[in-house]
């Protein structure tokens, strides 16, 4: 079963992999047009937010008012899904093809959550992909400026350098569904879609993957690392066999735990959710 997403927008494939989707025709439509101008010119107040844990976030109160807003906001143009590295990779070697020969530059930005909760984001980590450096390059100060242009390539080697001494989640962005215009490379102990898809209680802001995690019993040793490491706190390790439990419905395919499993005894696998994504 593939996600609404993917049905409305894949075109048989993820809706990521569609090739549209990434398209000069939806980056400079009006409705994309005019998102992007307004969320590339608008003045955000930089951090500390006050908050010292994601308990603290997700705990602050709402109001009915709020949630719909906020879910219609991100139905309509800043859907995340998460997806695995590799997978990220593939999403700018698409969006690279889009684009003419010298116009193929990934824009490295400061991470928006990073910056509201922390006050900055030094080694910026999300991406502009596709057309979205068409409108970076016309309001060069979002978010405080110093962007760098770079190769696919380039940016391709960071996500691989990140993926195996980091612990971020890769998430395609939409900038006005369907068409993607970012890769964000997540702290989920501030990224704002996750807090509000789990303070409100609406999937609209966050989708998980296209992926679970498969563990080899015959190599796990029951070490805690990932149960340690998992942004989610999905695994589990069973008091009694020693052996790692990952609920595959919950596990939300980031990868992040395969990456950094010493003996190597997790695996991502594709699956398709029963309980939604």
């Amino acid at each position: 079963m593939m996600c609404d997403y993917c049905t409305k927008h894949g075109a048989g494939e993820r809706w990521y992999q569609n090739a549209r989707n990434y398209s000069n025709e939806l980056a400079f439509s009006g409705p994309v047009r005019d998102f992007c101008e307004s969320y590339f010119s608008r003045e955000v107040p930089a951090g500390p937010d006050g908050f010292t844990s994601i308990v603290e976030r997700i705990s602050q109160p709402i109001n009915l008012d709020e949630k719909k807003h906020v879910d219609a906001r991100y139905s309509n143009y800043l859907h995340h899904q998460v997806v695995t590295t590799h997978e990220a990779k593939q999403v700018l070697e698409i969006a690279s093809r889009q684009t003419d020969e010298h116009e193929r530059a990934v824009v490295r930005l400061p991470c928006i959550c990073r910056y509201v909760a922390y006050g900055g984001d030094k080694d910026l980590r999300c991406f502009g992909i596709a057309f979205s450096d068409t409108y970076t390059r016309r309001f060069p100060d979002y978010l405080g400026g110093k962007h760098q242009y770079v190769s696919a390539e380039e940016a391709s080697n960071l996500l691989e350098k990140w993926s195996q001494t980091e612990t971020i989640v890769h998430a395609v962005s939409a900038l006005g569904v369907p068409y993607i215009g970012m890769l964000c490379n997540c702290d989920m102990q501030v990224c704002r879609p996750y807090i509000h898809h789990q303070r409100l209680n609406i999937r609209s802001p966050w989708y998980k993957g296209h992926y679970t995690v498969k563990v080899d019993i015959s190599k796990c040793i029951g070490c805690g690392n990932c149960e340690e490491i998992c942004p989610f706190g999905v695994p589990d390790i069973d008091p009694d066999t020693h052996i790692s439990i990952i609920d595959s419905e919950k596990c939300h395919g980031c990868g992040v735990c395969t990456n950094h499993c010493d003996e190597q005894a997790l695996k991502l696998i594709e699956h398709s959710r029963q309980s939604g994504y």
